[in-house]
Protein backbone atom coordinates (compact mmCIF):
# COMPACT_ATOMS: atom_id res chain seq x y z
CA UNK A 1 0.00 0.00 0.00
CA UNK A 2 1.39 3.37 -0.89
CA UNK A 3 1.98 5.80 1.29
CA UNK A 4 -0.58 8.92 0.98
CA UNK A 5 1.56 12.50 0.97
CA UNK A 6 -0.32 15.23 1.57
CA UNK A 7 1.64 18.52 1.07
CA UNK A 8 -0.03 22.03 1.93
CA UNK A 9 -0.23 24.92 -0.67
CA UNK A 10 1.82 27.41 -0.30
CA UNK A 11 -1.07 30.40 0.99
CA UNK A 12 -1.85 32.95 -1.74
CA UNK A 13 -1.93 35.66 0.86
CA UNK A 14 1.31 36.36 2.63
CA UNK A 15 1.46 37.62 6.60
CA UNK A 16 1.76 41.01 5.58
CA UNK A 17 -0.50 41.28 3.29
CA UNK A 18 -3.00 39.81 5.94
CA UNK A 19 -1.57 42.05 8.54
CA UNK A 20 -2.59 44.97 6.55
CA UNK A 21 -6.07 43.47 5.82
CA UNK A 22 -6.36 43.04 9.28
CA UNK A 23 -5.26 46.59 10.05
CA UNK A 24 -7.97 48.24 7.82
CA UNK A 25 -10.66 46.34 8.78
CA UNK A 26 -9.79 47.65 12.25
CA UNK A 27 -9.82 51.05 11.00
CA UNK A 28 -13.40 50.54 8.93
CA UNK A 29 -14.67 48.89 12.10
CA UNK A 30 -13.57 51.77 14.38
CA UNK A 31 -14.87 54.38 11.69
CA UNK A 32 -18.10 52.50 12.16
CA UNK A 33 -17.89 52.71 15.72
CA UNK A 34 -17.18 56.15 15.69
CA UNK A 35 -20.20 57.12 13.74
CA UNK A 36 -22.66 55.32 15.58
CA UNK A 37 -21.44 56.97 18.96
CA UNK A 38 -22.14 60.69 16.77
CA UNK A 39 -25.37 58.98 16.19
CA UNK A 40 -26.50 58.09 19.68
CA UNK A 41 -24.92 61.12 21.59
CA UNK A 42 -25.17 64.24 20.08
CA UNK A 43 -22.91 66.00 21.37
CA UNK A 44 -20.22 63.60 20.55
CA UNK A 45 -18.65 65.49 17.95
CA UNK A 46 -18.57 68.45 20.18
CA UNK A 47 -16.92 66.67 23.32
CA UNK A 48 -13.92 65.48 20.48
CA UNK A 49 -13.39 68.99 19.54
CA UNK A 50 -13.42 70.18 22.78
CA UNK A 51 -10.96 67.61 24.06
CA UNK A 52 -8.34 68.20 20.43
CA UNK A 53 -8.76 72.04 21.52
CA UNK A 54 -7.91 71.65 25.18
CA UNK A 55 -4.34 70.03 23.60
CA UNK A 56 -3.89 71.31 20.23
CA UNK A 57 -4.41 75.05 21.66
CA UNK A 58 -1.43 74.78 24.65
CA UNK A 59 0.74 73.08 22.33
CA UNK A 60 0.31 74.65 19.64
CA UNK A 61 1.49 78.10 21.07
CA UNK A 62 4.37 76.39 22.28
CA UNK A 63 5.35 75.38 19.44
CA UNK A 64 5.09 78.45 17.56
CA UNK A 65 6.75 80.30 20.28
CA UNK A 66 9.28 78.01 20.20
CA UNK A 67 10.03 78.68 16.40
CA UNK A 68 10.65 82.54 17.84
CA UNK A 69 12.67 81.88 20.91
CA UNK A 70 14.83 79.26 19.62
CA UNK A 71 17.26 81.23 17.68
CA UNK A 72 18.14 83.41 19.94
CA UNK A 73 18.94 80.69 22.63
CA UNK A 74 21.44 78.69 19.57
CA UNK A 75 22.83 82.14 19.08
CA UNK A 76 24.04 82.58 22.80
CA UNK A 77 25.29 78.99 22.99
CA UNK A 78 27.47 79.80 19.71
CA UNK A 79 28.66 82.84 21.53
CA UNK A 80 29.71 80.33 23.95
CA UNK A 81 26.80 81.21 26.84
CA UNK A 82 26.09 78.20 28.10
CA UNK A 83 24.69 75.34 29.42
CA UNK A 84 21.40 75.24 27.89
CA UNK A 85 19.27 76.21 30.91
CA UNK A 86 21.41 79.04 31.41
CA UNK A 87 20.85 80.26 27.70
CA UNK A 88 17.07 79.91 28.11
CA UNK A 89 16.83 81.78 31.44
CA UNK A 90 18.72 84.80 30.11
CA UNK A 91 15.98 84.78 26.99
CA UNK A 92 13.11 83.71 28.96
CA UNK A 93 13.88 86.67 31.67
CA UNK A 94 14.56 88.71 28.54
CA UNK A 95 11.05 87.88 26.64
CA UNK A 96 9.15 88.64 30.47
CA UNK A 97 10.93 91.60 30.86
CA UNK A 98 9.93 93.04 27.29
CA UNK A 99 6.37 92.31 27.17
CA UNK A 100 6.09 93.63 31.17
CA UNK A 101 7.33 96.74 29.89
CA UNK A 102 5.44 96.57 26.68
CA UNK A 103 2.04 96.63 29.17
CA UNK A 104 3.75 99.06 31.91
CA UNK A 105 3.73 101.61 29.49
CA UNK A 106 1.14 100.70 27.12
CA UNK A 107 -1.76 99.83 28.55
CA UNK A 108 -1.76 103.26 31.27
CA UNK A 109 -2.05 104.94 27.68
CA UNK A 110 -4.90 102.53 26.20
CA UNK A 111 -6.82 102.87 29.01
CA UNK A 112 -6.58 106.67 29.37
CA UNK A 113 -7.38 107.37 25.77
CA UNK A 114 -10.33 105.06 26.43
CA UNK A 115 -11.45 106.86 29.62
CA UNK A 116 -10.98 110.33 27.57
CA UNK A 117 -13.35 109.01 24.88
CA UNK A 118 -16.27 108.49 27.64
CA UNK A 119 -15.40 111.62 29.26
CA UNK A 120 -15.02 114.22 26.31
CA UNK A 121 -16.24 112.33 23.28
CA UNK A 122 -19.40 109.82 24.17
CA UNK A 123 -21.82 112.95 25.37
CA UNK A 124 -21.05 114.95 22.38
CA UNK A 125 -21.52 111.92 19.94
CA UNK A 126 -24.91 111.24 21.42
CA UNK A 127 -25.94 114.90 21.20
CA UNK A 128 -24.92 115.09 17.73
CA UNK A 129 -27.08 111.45 17.08
CA UNK A 130 -30.31 112.82 18.50
CA UNK A 131 -29.90 116.23 17.63
CA UNK A 132 -27.80 117.69 14.80
CA UNK A 133 -28.07 114.39 13.13
CA UNK A 134 -31.90 115.09 12.40
CA UNK A 135 -30.77 118.45 10.72
CA UNK A 136 -28.50 116.60 8.82
CA UNK A 137 -30.61 112.95 7.66
CA UNK A 138 -30.69 113.59 3.77
CA UNK A 139 -33.99 112.17 3.66
CA UNK A 140 -35.81 114.93 5.86
CA UNK A 141 -36.17 115.35 9.37
CA UNK A 142 -40.07 113.65 9.40
CA UNK A 143 -38.52 110.49 8.17
CA UNK A 144 -35.85 110.83 10.50
CA UNK A 145 -38.54 111.20 13.40
CA UNK A 146 -39.96 108.14 12.10
CA UNK A 147 -37.36 105.87 12.31
CA UNK A 148 -36.31 107.33 15.84
CA UNK A 149 -40.02 106.51 16.66
CA UNK A 150 -40.13 103.29 15.27
CA UNK A 151 -37.11 102.38 17.14
CA UNK A 152 -38.39 103.57 20.51
CA UNK A 153 -41.98 101.86 20.16
CA UNK A 154 -40.27 98.51 19.32
CA UNK A 155 -37.28 98.34 21.33
CA UNK A 156 -35.36 96.91 18.38
CA UNK A 157 -32.31 98.30 19.84
CA UNK A 158 -32.79 97.17 23.31
CA UNK A 159 -34.14 93.84 22.22
CA UNK A 160 -30.61 93.34 20.04
CA UNK A 161 -28.51 94.33 23.04
CA UNK A 162 -30.68 91.86 25.36
CA UNK A 163 -29.87 89.21 22.54
CA UNK A 164 -26.15 89.66 21.80
CA UNK A 165 -24.96 90.37 25.56
CA UNK A 166 -25.95 87.06 26.50
CA UNK A 167 -24.49 85.07 23.58
CA UNK A 168 -21.45 87.22 23.91
CA UNK A 169 -20.96 86.12 27.45
CA UNK A 170 -22.37 82.09 26.75
CA UNK A 171 -19.27 82.68 23.56
CA UNK A 172 -16.31 84.14 25.65
CA UNK A 173 -17.16 82.04 28.87
CA UNK A 174 -16.04 78.78 26.93
CA UNK A 175 -13.14 80.44 25.30
CA UNK A 176 -11.96 82.01 28.21
CA UNK A 177 -11.06 78.54 29.75
CA UNK A 178 -9.16 77.28 27.07
CA UNK A 179 -7.68 80.25 26.88
CA UNK A 180 -6.28 80.51 30.46
CA UNK A 181 -5.44 76.37 30.52
CA UNK A 182 -3.48 77.32 27.63
CA UNK A 183 -1.50 80.69 28.45
CA UNK A 184 -0.82 79.01 32.19
CA UNK A 185 0.47 75.84 30.48
CA UNK A 186 2.20 77.99 27.98
CA UNK A 187 5.14 78.86 29.84
CA UNK A 188 5.92 75.20 31.31
CA UNK A 189 5.48 73.64 27.85
CA UNK A 190 7.68 76.21 26.05
CA UNK A 191 10.54 75.84 28.81
CA UNK A 192 10.40 72.04 28.86
CA UNK A 193 10.29 72.21 25.01
CA UNK A 194 13.45 74.29 24.49
CA UNK A 195 15.08 72.98 27.52
CA UNK A 196 14.78 69.48 25.69
CA UNK A 197 14.82 70.42 22.29
CA UNK A 198 17.24 67.80 21.16
CA UNK A 199 15.84 65.26 23.42
CA UNK A 200 12.31 65.47 21.92
CA UNK A 201 13.21 65.56 18.15
CA UNK A 202 14.93 62.76 19.43
CA UNK A 203 12.17 60.90 20.36
CA UNK A 204 10.06 61.95 17.54
CA UNK A 205 12.50 60.54 15.41
CA UNK A 206 12.92 57.20 17.23
CA UNK A 207 8.65 56.41 16.42
CA UNK A 208 9.43 57.10 12.86
CA UNK A 209 10.03 53.69 10.37
CA UNK A 210 13.47 54.10 10.14
CA UNK A 211 13.09 54.10 6.02
CA UNK A 212 11.36 57.32 6.68
CA UNK A 213 13.22 58.84 9.37
CA UNK A 214 15.64 60.86 6.77
CA UNK A 215 12.64 62.68 5.22
CA UNK A 216 11.09 63.44 8.66
CA UNK A 217 14.26 64.83 9.62
CA UNK A 218 14.59 67.07 6.65
CA UNK A 219 10.60 68.17 6.73
CA UNK A 220 11.03 69.01 10.20
CA UNK A 221 14.15 71.01 9.75
CA UNK A 222 11.90 72.82 6.50
CA UNK A 223 9.11 73.69 9.03
CA UNK A 224 11.53 74.95 11.90
CA UNK A 225 13.14 77.07 9.54
CA UNK A 226 10.31 78.58 7.12
CA UNK A 227 7.11 79.15 9.63
CA UNK A 228 9.87 80.15 12.64
CA UNK A 229 11.37 83.09 10.02
CA UNK A 230 7.54 83.31 8.78
CA UNK A 231 6.50 84.18 12.33
CA UNK A 232 9.27 86.32 13.74
CA UNK A 233 8.59 88.10 10.40
CA UNK A 234 5.23 88.50 11.11
CA UNK A 235 5.85 90.34 14.60
CA UNK A 236 8.15 92.53 13.36
CA UNK A 237 5.95 93.93 10.69
CA UNK A 238 2.94 94.32 13.42
CA UNK A 239 5.65 96.14 15.56
CA UNK A 240 6.32 98.62 12.71
CA UNK A 241 3.00 99.33 10.95
CA UNK A 242 1.61 99.60 14.49
CA UNK A 243 4.40 102.51 14.96
CA UNK A 244 3.94 104.02 11.46
CA UNK A 245 0.47 103.83 11.79
CA UNK A 246 0.38 105.45 15.01
CA UNK A 247 2.92 108.49 13.61
CA UNK A 248 1.03 108.54 10.83
CA UNK A 249 -2.57 109.53 12.80
CA UNK A 250 -1.24 111.73 14.97
CA UNK A 251 0.18 113.69 11.80
CA UNK A 252 -3.32 114.27 10.37
CA UNK A 253 -4.60 115.42 13.59
CA UNK A 254 -6.89 112.32 14.52
CA UNK A 255 -7.46 111.94 18.22
CA UNK A 256 -6.92 108.85 20.18
CA UNK A 257 -4.07 108.52 17.64
CA UNK A 258 -2.30 106.00 20.00
CA UNK A 259 -5.39 103.18 20.10
CA UNK A 260 -6.14 103.49 16.82
CA UNK A 261 -2.29 102.81 15.89
CA UNK A 262 -2.00 100.09 18.29
CA UNK A 263 -5.24 98.60 16.34
CA UNK A 264 -3.48 98.60 13.53
CA UNK A 265 -0.38 96.79 14.34
CA UNK A 266 -2.37 94.11 17.01
CA UNK A 267 -5.16 93.49 14.12
CA UNK A 268 -2.67 92.87 11.64
CA UNK A 269 -2.35 89.31 12.98
CA UNK A 270 -4.72 88.46 10.74
CA UNK A 271 -3.56 88.76 6.89
CA UNK A 272 -5.83 90.82 4.95
CA UNK A 273 -8.51 91.13 7.17
CA UNK A 274 -6.60 93.03 9.84
CA UNK A 275 -6.13 96.17 7.92
CA UNK A 276 -10.13 96.65 7.04
CA UNK A 277 -10.79 95.56 10.29
CA UNK A 278 -8.31 98.22 12.19
CA UNK A 279 -9.46 100.99 9.43
CA UNK A 280 -13.33 100.89 10.19
CA UNK A 281 -12.73 102.18 14.35
CA UNK A 282 -10.79 105.74 13.36
CA UNK A 283 -13.83 106.32 10.02
CA UNK A 284 -16.72 105.52 12.15
CA UNK A 285 -14.96 108.08 14.50
CA UNK A 286 -14.24 110.87 12.38
CA UNK A 287 -17.65 110.15 10.96
CA UNK A 288 -19.09 111.70 14.37
CA UNK A 289 -16.70 113.24 15.70
CA UNK A 290 -16.64 117.15 16.08
CA UNK A 291 -12.83 117.91 15.31
CA UNK A 292 -10.15 116.34 13.94
CA UNK A 293 -10.01 114.74 10.09
CA UNK A 294 -13.17 113.91 8.20
CA UNK A 295 -13.58 110.18 7.17
CA UNK A 296 -11.99 110.60 3.33
CA UNK A 297 -8.67 111.38 4.82
CA UNK A 298 -8.79 108.17 7.62
CA UNK A 299 -9.50 106.22 4.60
CA UNK A 300 -7.14 107.50 2.68
CA UNK A 301 -4.51 106.80 5.00
CA UNK A 302 -5.62 103.40 5.50
CA UNK A 303 -4.91 102.64 1.79
CA UNK A 304 -1.76 104.13 1.72
CA UNK A 305 -0.75 101.92 4.66
CA UNK A 306 -2.21 98.42 2.96
CA UNK A 307 -0.43 99.88 -0.14
CA UNK A 308 3.00 100.33 2.06
CA UNK A 309 2.49 97.34 4.08
CA UNK A 310 2.22 94.91 0.96
CA UNK A 311 4.38 96.48 -1.73
CA UNK A 312 7.08 97.88 0.84
CA UNK A 313 7.48 96.38 4.43
CA UNK A 314 6.11 93.10 3.89
CA UNK A 315 8.68 92.18 1.42
CA UNK A 316 11.67 94.08 2.99
CA UNK A 317 10.60 92.58 6.49
CA UNK A 318 9.64 88.90 5.72
CA UNK A 319 12.17 88.73 2.76
CA UNK A 320 9.81 86.65 0.76
CA UNK A 321 10.05 83.83 3.24
CA UNK A 322 6.46 82.58 2.13
CA UNK A 323 4.78 83.52 -0.30
CA UNK A 324 1.07 82.27 0.20
CA UNK A 325 -1.77 83.30 -1.91
CA UNK A 326 -4.87 85.44 -0.51
CA UNK A 327 -6.88 82.52 -1.47
CA UNK A 328 -5.36 79.98 0.69
CA UNK A 329 -4.96 82.54 4.03
CA UNK A 330 -8.94 83.39 3.69
CA UNK A 331 -9.78 79.59 3.48
CA UNK A 332 -7.24 79.16 6.32
CA UNK A 333 -9.18 82.11 8.57
CA UNK A 334 -12.41 80.74 7.43
CA UNK A 335 -11.38 77.05 8.14
CA UNK A 336 -9.23 77.36 11.34
CA UNK A 337 -11.40 80.18 12.85
CA UNK A 338 -14.65 77.40 12.64
CA UNK A 339 -12.37 75.09 14.45
CA UNK A 340 -10.73 77.15 17.14
CA UNK A 341 -12.82 80.57 17.17
CA UNK A 342 -10.53 83.49 17.53
CA UNK A 343 -7.40 81.43 18.44
CA UNK A 344 -7.90 79.90 14.92
CA UNK A 345 -7.99 83.33 12.93
CA UNK A 346 -4.91 84.37 14.75
CA UNK A 347 -2.96 81.29 14.07
CA UNK A 348 -4.53 80.57 10.43
CA UNK A 349 -1.74 82.21 8.73
CA UNK A 350 1.00 80.43 10.49
CA UNK A 351 -0.71 77.20 9.75
CA UNK A 352 -1.31 77.47 6.21
CA UNK A 353 2.45 78.24 6.18
CA UNK A 354 2.96 74.60 8.15
CA UNK A 355 0.36 73.09 5.39
CA UNK A 356 2.32 74.80 2.50
CA UNK A 357 6.33 73.76 3.72
CA UNK A 358 4.58 70.08 3.91
CA UNK A 359 2.91 70.25 0.38
CA UNK A 360 6.27 71.72 -1.15
CA UNK A 361 8.11 69.03 0.89
CA UNK A 362 6.28 66.34 -0.69
CA UNK A 363 6.16 67.92 -4.23
CA UNK A 364 9.84 68.10 -4.37
CA UNK A 365 10.07 64.21 -2.95
CA UNK A 366 7.85 62.91 -5.68
CA UNK A 367 9.59 65.27 -8.53
CA UNK A 368 13.17 63.50 -7.34
CA UNK A 369 11.78 60.20 -7.60
CA UNK A 370 10.48 60.54 -10.63
CA UNK A 371 14.03 62.05 -11.75
CA UNK A 372 15.19 59.16 -10.34
CA UNK A 373 13.01 56.54 -12.09
CA UNK A 374 13.92 58.51 -15.21
CA UNK A 375 17.59 58.22 -14.95
CA UNK A 376 17.03 54.50 -14.12
CA UNK A 377 15.27 53.27 -16.79
CA UNK A 378 17.81 55.64 -18.96
CA UNK A 379 20.90 54.21 -17.63
CA UNK A 380 22.99 51.00 -19.68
Amino acid sequence: MKDVIFTLKKPKVSDEQLNRIIKYLAIIILGFGIVLLAIQFNDFWGWILGAIRAVIIPVALAYFSALIIFPLIKLLEKKGIGPRGFSLAIVFILTVGLIFVAFYFLTPLIINEIKNFFADDFPSIVDYITNDLRDEFIFGGDLYDQIVGYINETNVIQDSIDQFVPSLIASLSGLLLPLLTAFALLPILLILYLNDYEVISERIRSIIPAKHEKNAAELGSRLNQTVGAYLRGQLMLMVVLGAVATIVYKLIGLKYYFFFGFLVGVTNIIPYFGMIIAAVPPIIYTFIATSGPGPLLVLVVNVVLQFFEGNIFQPLIMSHQLSIHPIVIIISILFFGSLFGALGVIFASPMAASIRVIYRFFSDLRKEKLKNNVAGANAP
